[in-house]
């Protein structure tokens, strides 16, 4: 197929795919959060994906997640959307809003690359596990990445139907940044001129900024992005209900958010609390118990900690509290995966010491501190410091023109914000890698400077001041647009869509056998890494033994 043609295809799967997610999304909220829920493209889109996550990881107890199933259970939900009535807003509005969401996603896709090397590790291989099989009880002895999987996993799995084929694994998280753009964008624009949401919507178009500078490479999104892009659309609800909306509806939104960003990554398990304490000082707390959507986060987090606990032994990997030791198929060596990780974030391959410290020593006493500064602080002041500078900038732009005016500081605010500083400081004791705490370091940052300046926020020409932040939003758009139009002349050479496989599609890899010569697994030659090959795959040495249960394969070390 040309280029020109192939481009055609592709870029119509992703229109079509989020007209679906948008739809799913639409469902999700009218039968969980507000029976009277009217449709809202973007912010339906983001809810979409959730929707697709508790179906795709229900569905694989039972069945794999393969190209028929997929298919079918894609037409139910369109069915559903239907029926309730999806279709019947203003169609050219749904085609205009489908067509402006499909040209971000396709613009960022395109001549593009997987994220390397965690794509080919474990990211794209689970997926291959999850099309061809139900669930493995004790997958993460295959390789111990697959006990870090995401629910996104899950999701780009759901769309490998007959329609999207293997294009329908990375279509999703381009979207995921795209309907997050447009929908800060227009919220931001939606209430910039009400004195009374001024506030509110500033803080929304720093977020959108600070999103456009750190989400705009397709390469770079693995499991962090989403997380990170969900966290500051949680914040953005959590900021709509300090400030506009303390009632009932918002909280269950940020409920399933926050529970949603938690099975997007582990390492945001802190934010499930948020919504817990909004509950104490919420009037009508006993009816959000009687609510399917408290029901709908119960079942959600049961089938994901009983996931966890099939997969790798324990409830909510890697707490070790969480662990439990007897049963056959627990995560092999669970202490020391998480010494490399943990040794591996602080910097312990930049040692330049004479005396080497081994990992157990050097995480200890904070006796990684000094190495981590000389390397990697620097890599993180250097991401941040232009973030700081703009929201300076725009500090000194609003007191000389007169539009900042003593005010009194939301306590809500002061309370997030010791939750920030206290996630920051988990963050930086355990993992303090760049990519790991984007979204927890911009919120701090938007924090502080709101006790600084943003709640003094008093504009005497709202409309003015909303040209001007509009046009730059335009001009950083338009950077990105030719930082991504330069990308993708200069890799014209490479294929349109980002390889899924480790080199070309015909992996090498070979079956292994236990010793009693029933095939287990395959294994790839030359240390290359599995990719979307057949599964269950892993380049490393391994010898099972299988054990069957209910129809359910149970993979133990031998």
């Amino acid at each position: 197929m040309s280029i020109f043609l192939n481009s055609i295809l592709i870029f119509s799967q992703i229109f079509i795919l989020a007209i679906f997610i948008s739809l799913s999304g639409y469902v999700l909220r009218k039968l969980v959060i507000n029976f009277a829920h009217l449709p809202k493209f973007e912010e339906d889109g983001l809810y979409g994906f959730v929707l697709i996550g508790f179906i795709s990881l229900l569905l694989n107890f039972f069945i794999p997640l393969n190209i028929f199933f997929n298919s079918i259970f894609f037409i139910i939900i369109i069915l559903i959307g239907i029926y309730f009535g999806f279709f019947r807003q203003n169609k050219v509005l749904v085609f205009k809003n489908g067509l402006l969401i499909s040209v971000i996603s396709f613009l960022m896709l395109i001549y593009s690359t997987v994220n390397r090397p965690d794509a080919w590790l474990y990211h794209l291989p689970y997926s291959s596990i999850l099309n061809e099989h139900k669930i493995i009880i004790g997958v993460a002895n295959i390789h111990e990445r697959f006990a870090h999987i995401s629910i996104f996993q899950y999701i780009s799995s759901f769309f490998n139907n007959y329609l999207f084929l293997t294009n329908g694994i990375l279509i999703p998280i381009s979207l995921v940044a795209s309907f997050f753009f447009i929908y800060a964008f227009k919220d931001f624009n939606k209430n910039f001129l009400s004195k009374s949401k001024a506030i509110y919507s500033y803080l929304t178009f720093l977020i959108l900024i600070v999103s456009l500078y750190a989400f705009n490479r397709y390469s770079e999104y693995g499991n962090d992005a989403q997380s990170h892009i969900f966290y500051f659309f949680f914040i953005i609800i959590l900021f709509k209900y300090f400030l506009l909306e303390k009632n009932i509806i918002t909280l269950k939104e940020l409920s399933i958010l926050s529970l949603f960003v938690f099975l997007i990554k582990p390492t945001f398990i802190l934010i499930i609390l948020l919504p817990i304490f909004l509950y104490f000082y919420f009037e009508g707390k006993f009816n959000i118990f009687k609510s399917f959507s408290f029901l709908f986060c119960c079942i959600f987090f049961i089938m994901w900690i009983s996931k966890n606990f099939l997969a790798t032994g324990c409830l909510i990997y890697p707490l070790l509290s969480t662990c439990y030791e007897k049963i056959s198929w627990k995560t092999t060596n669970l202490s020391e995966n998480l010494l490399v990780n943990e040794s591996w974030s602080k910097g312990w391959p930049d040692q330049k010491e004479q005396k080497i410290l081994n990992k157990s020593e050097y995480v200890k006493k904070f006796n990684w501190v000094e190495t981590w500064s000389n390397n990697h602080l620097l890599f993180v002041l250097k991401k941040i410091l232009p973030v700081i500078l703009f929201f300076v900038i725009n500090f000194l732009i609003l007191y000389f023109t007169k539009n900042l005016k003593r005010n009194t500081y939301n306590k809500d605010f002061l309370y997030l914000l010791l939750f920030s500083l206290f996630f920051i400081f988990l963050w930086f004791i355990k993992f303090p890698v760049y990519r790991l705490g984007i979204s927890q370091i911009y919120v701090f940052l938007i924090l502080i400077f709101y006790f600084l300046f943003i709640k003094n926020i008093n504009l005497i020409q709202p409309l003015m001041c909303l040209k001007y932040m509009n046009k730059f939003i335009i001009f950083v758009v338009l950077i990105l647009l030719i930082k991504n139009s330069l990308r993708i002349i200069h890799n014209s050479n490479n294929q349109l869509m980002p390889n899924i496989y480790y080199g070309s599609n015909d992996n090498r890899i070979e079956k292994v056998y236990n010793k009693k010569n029933i095939f287990t697994h395959f294994k790839t030659m030359d240390n290359d890494l599995c990719g979307y090959s057949k599964s269950p795959c892993t380049h490393l040495e391994k010898n099972f033994l299988i054990k069957k249960k209910l129809g359910y394969k149970i993979f133990i070390i031998n």
